[in-house]
């Protein structure tokens, strides 16, 4: 399923609700009962890597192939081969390469280019992943992460808020029917993709989370009042987004009255802050001294990039009047 963005105060703030709470609530079944999905924790992951494991091994003990062996037969029987393996990893590699530049990157228009690159690149992974999938078939770690899904999905189910009496017992879970274990597995994967990284970033720019932080002096007991082992994982996440979003923050012009009409605007006005540094930071370590800018900004964009009581300028027009711009002009304007 895909992740989708809650790009609002008050969305962010129920998230930021079941943070603290340590779980969440959703309705299932036939009567659409409210139950209560709890947060996992680091004991809860290690518990998964055990029972991972055990079902690794109880499925080789039953017969399935793991996936190299599998692999390895595959390309035997000529249904891969070792050049689609290749291309595999390679688009995979190359993926991760414009991953990182995308990170780096600062101008819309650049950003929107470098996507239409990420593109094609994406649909050749998926399909040459999803031919290597099929002609594998079940293997021993299919079938393990299949069990340990099952497994999160049954301890993870709760009737109370306190999160003290399972959805279903171990017996029940072993009879439970295809279409409410499919509805519960569906319904813990929507919880999990509401947290995600960048989720996480919009939920820590926001006033009533950075405010609440800023007086913590980052100590992760003061914030939640419990030891950081026993800090649910989504808990762990929002505390590093938050000290983040505050080097940011501590480090950037403050944002205009219009970037707080979102969070997601916030953000992107405090990293574009952070980005513009970098660039800074590497042009004068380069000792570059020619006329350097930043290619492709528009208006809005070379707005936020100024320094404060400053305007945008036309660099176009202003190269006109005045014949050349000095690299130390061009530093000024774009709030370098």
């Amino acid at each position: 399923m895909k992740d989708e963005i809650k790009n609002s105060y008050s969305e962010c703030k129920k998230l930021y609700r079941d943070i603290i709470f340590g779980y969440s609530e959703i309705r299932v079944g036939e009567f659409k009962e409210k139950v209560f999905v709890k947060h996992l924790d680091e004991l809860d992951a290690g518990m998964t890597d055990r029972e991972y494991n055990d079902y690794v091994f109880l499925a080789q003990e039953k017969g399935l192939k793991t996936e190299k062996e599998a692999l390895e037969f595959m390309i035997e029987q000529e249904i891969w081969s070792d050049e689609k393996e290749k291309e595999l990893k390679s688009s995979r590699e190359t993926l991760r390469t414009l991953d990182t530049t995308k990170k780096k990157l600062i101008i819309k228009s650049q950003l929107t280019s470098l996507e239409k690159e990420i593109k094609p690149i994406k649909q050749k992974v998926y399909l040459l992943s999803h031919e290597r999938t099929e002609g594998m078939g079940l293997t021993a770690e299919g079938f393990a992460t299949k069990k340990v899904n099952e497994f999160m999905v049954q301890k993870a189910f709760f009737k109370d808020r306190e999160c003290k009496e399972l959805l279903y017992t171990d017996e029940e879970f072993d009879i439970i029917e295809t279409e409410e274990l499919s509805e519960l597995m569906n319904g813990f994967a929507d919880i999990h993709g509401n947290f995600g990284d960048e989720q996480m970033k919009l939920i820590a720019v926001c006033p009533f989370f950075m405010n609440v932080f800023s007086l913590c002096g980052d100590n992760a007991y003061a914030f939640f009042s419990k030891p950081i082992i026993e800090l649910t994982n989504f808990q762990s996440s929002l505390l590093n987004s938050g000290k983040y979003i505050k080097s940011l923050i501590t480090n950037s012009k403050p944002a205009p009255d219009e970037y707080y009409d979102s969070p997601k605007k916030l953000s992107e006005w405090y990293e574009l802050q952070d980005k513009t540094k970098q660039v800074k930071d590497g042009l004068f370590h380069q000792g570059d001294a020619g006329g350097t800018t930043i290619v492709g900004a528009n208006k809005s964009e070379l707005k936020t990039l100024e320094t404060e009581d400053e305007e945008v300028v036309n660099l176009n027009k202003m190269a006109e009047e005045k014949g050349e711009i000095s690299f130390e002009e061009l530093m000024d304007l774009h709030g370098l």
